[in-house]
């Protein structure tokens, strides 16, 4: 399969489609407006395309959509335990892409299962180790009208924002260490101020995932720290220059005492991160998708 992430995008000239994201809605209110649907629907809506969304927990949930009337399905990684995501086998018109965003914790098994069962054309990685004859790398983004540099002092050398699995006695490290500010499930609005106070966000992905906090981080002018992975230099991070890697807590140590309080190479790096983050925002991943179909549809 071609790497359409890499290539040059095609003009896209006035091509308008009718798009429908099948997703459950967010469960929490606070971060409900960060959710993938809502991101993807705003960028392709940009580009003059109709997008509907729908799944469990939306307003339209009792109304199912007629499928066939779209030009294009998302099937936006979905965890469904009662049965609600429709099987799209039967369907007539529409292309339809399987979006894989946690493949890296659930494995692929349930992923192959639904793109065989529902007769889908292509899988969306995120993860670039799992891409294969079915599928693209499609590398997870930031909603850049959400996650921005706000007007608030930097006032925290070390934080992190996210979730403790497997993460616990890293981050119990870095709070003895260094005084790791740690932020669990702080999400929404207020997770974005947070990263905005931070001179070195610590990130640590569960697997060989490039995870969102990453184009989160960039996207807010903050350094990013994070374990290192191949994917991140395809995608134009580069250490030490626009983020910080590191291997092992040795290397972790090291990069945290080099540039700790050394405010003005950090601003740098910082400000070099900002640059990179226009690169990967949901509305360079919608001009990607539809580069993807016009490519795909012209084969």
């Amino acid at each position: 399969m071609p790497n359409y992430l890499l290539g040059n995008l095609l003009a896209l000239g006035e091509i308008e489609m009718k798009v429908l994201i099948i997703q459950e809605n967010g469960r929490h209110e606070q971060n409900r407006h960060f959710r993938e649907c809502f991101c993807m629907q705003r960028s392709l809506q940009k580009l003059d395309h109709e997008v509907d969304i729908w799944g469990l927990g939306h307003d339209s949930y009792e109304t199912k959509p007629e499928v066939d009337e779209y030009d294009l399905i998302l099937n936006l990684e979905n965890y469904d335990s009662i049965g609600w995501v429709p099987n799209l086998s039967t369907t007539t018109k529409p292309k339809k892409y399987l979006w894989s965003i946690d493949a890296h914790c659930r494995g692929m098994k349930p992923f192959y299962d639904t793109f065989h069962a529902g007769k889908y054309d292509l899988i969306l990685q995120s993860t670039e180790d799992f891409v294969d004859e079915n599928s693209v790398w499609f590398p997870n983004c930031y909603d850049d009208a959400l996650l921005k540099p706000v007007k608030i002092d930097k006032t925290v050398d070390v934080g992190f924002c996210g979730s403790l699995l497997n993460r616990g006695g890293i981050l119990g490290h870095l709070e003895k260490k260094y005084n790791l500010q740690k932020n669990i499930f702080v999400t929404g609005d207020k997770m974005v101020e947070k990263i905005n106070s931070f001179w070195i966000n610590f990130n640590i992905n569960l697997a060989n995932d490039i995870n969102y906090r990453s184009f989160e981080t960039i996207g807010c002018g903050t350094v990013l720290l994070t374990n290192y992975n191949p994917q991140y230099e395809k995608l134009g991070f580069i250490d030490e220059y626009n983020c910080l890697f590191y291997n092992n807590l040795s290397s972790l140590d090291e990069k945290i005492e080099k540039y700790i309080r050394k405010y003005d190479k950090l601003k740098e790096i910082g400000d070099n991160a900002l640059e990179l983050a226009e690169k990967h925002t949901y509305d360079v991943r919608a001009k990607q998708l539809i580069n993807i179909f016009k490519e795909i549809e012209n084969d």
